[in-house]
């Protein structure tokens, strides 16, 4: 099912838990999980102790019985990420893009929240955070959630997100980076794209990215796109006025005359994203709104679970 024949689907909820249940019944292991129990050393048993964690493979061999020692078993603690900036608002009469991010994040949260996991929910903009939850792993927490994200999946296309953001206090990446804990997975939704002339917000991305990475947490990118127009700039060979969804400044442009420009930027653009990503160990994934999400969100699924 492609994204546009369901973007105007308002219980978003039932979707959410439909999409879960249709992409992860092909997989034979969850693409999430938490640091796992490793075997760490061997000690004599002492009477009176129980007698689970014995090694009687050892105790058959030696005659001496010993327990087996183990690392402290951990649940996985995530956060969903969520861009809902002007340019995540493409097409403006239907804003894919966002729903592809809301949507993706609705069904990582029901996979979460299926495996006891904790998992937070944040919202961001080119200013910061509007919006982030707390860590819990409850079936309450995840119905709170997918209801934050109910509210921007029902917005018309002409609700901007500026306008609500005015008003808001953001809380700055780089204070919601500081509290995130050691060892979490963090989940990004969003479109990368910058104002080219703010060069510092990028730099300031990628800085918040290694400080992560230093934290020891592990990293899902998901790039959310609409290939055609904004990787192949494939819009015909007419006039087209240029509108930018973040700061409404216009332009009237002949396609075809910069398509040659525009895609040399482009590659030069995702090669440094995918550079980035490399350098610092991120798992990257590109997300295209005119491909079926069965397709999209299958192959990110199916990729993880190999990679675990």
């Amino acid at each position: 099912m492609l994204l546009e024949e369901i973007q105007s689907f308002t219980h978003f909820d039932l979707l959410a838990q439909k999409a879960k249940e249709g992409f992860i019944a092909g997989l034979h292991k969850s693409p999430f999980r938490g640091f796992s129990v490793e075997f760490a050393e061997h000690r004599p048993y002492n009477p009176g102790e129980s007698v689970k964690n014995i090694d009687w493979k050892l105790l058959a061999r030696t005659d001496k019985k010993y327990i087996k020692q183990f690392d402290e078993e951990t649940n996985l603690k995530a956060h969903l990420w969520v861009d809902i900036s002007g340019s995540m608002r493409y097409p403006q009469d239907s804003i894919l893009k966002l729903k592809m991010g809301i949507l993706g994040a609705g069904v990582i949260a029901h996979l979460l929240q299926q495996q006891k996991d904790g998992f937070s929910l944040g919202l961001f903009d080119e200013q910061g955070f509007l919006y982030r939850s707390s860590i819990k792993s409850t079936r309450g927490h995840l119905q709170q959630q997918i209801g934050v994200l109910s509210n921007h999946w029902n917005q018309t296309p002409k609700t901007t997100a500026d306008t609500a953001a005015s008003t808001i206090n953001h809380q700055t990446f780089d204070s919601a980076v500081l509290q995130v804990g050691r060892r979490h997975l963090v989940v990004i939704l969003s479109d990368l794209l910058w104002d080219p002339t703010e060069t510092a917000a990028e730099a300031a991305f990628w800085k918040n990215m290694a400080m992560l990475r230093f934290q020891k947490c592990e990293i899902l990118l998901l790039q959310v796109q609409h290939a055609q127009h904004e990787f192949q700039l494939d819009l015909g060979n007419r006039p087209v006025r240029f509108i930018d969804l973040e700061t409404q400044s216009q332009i009237k442009l002949q396609p075809d005359e910069i398509q040659k420009h525009y895609l040399a930027f482009e590659r030069e653009r995702q090669d440094k994203i995918a550079q980035q990503c490399l350098q610092l160990g991120i798992d990257h994934f590109l997300s295209d709104v005119s491909e079926p999400l069965e397709q999209t969100l299958t192959a990110f699924f199916v990729k993880r679970s190999r990679l675990h």
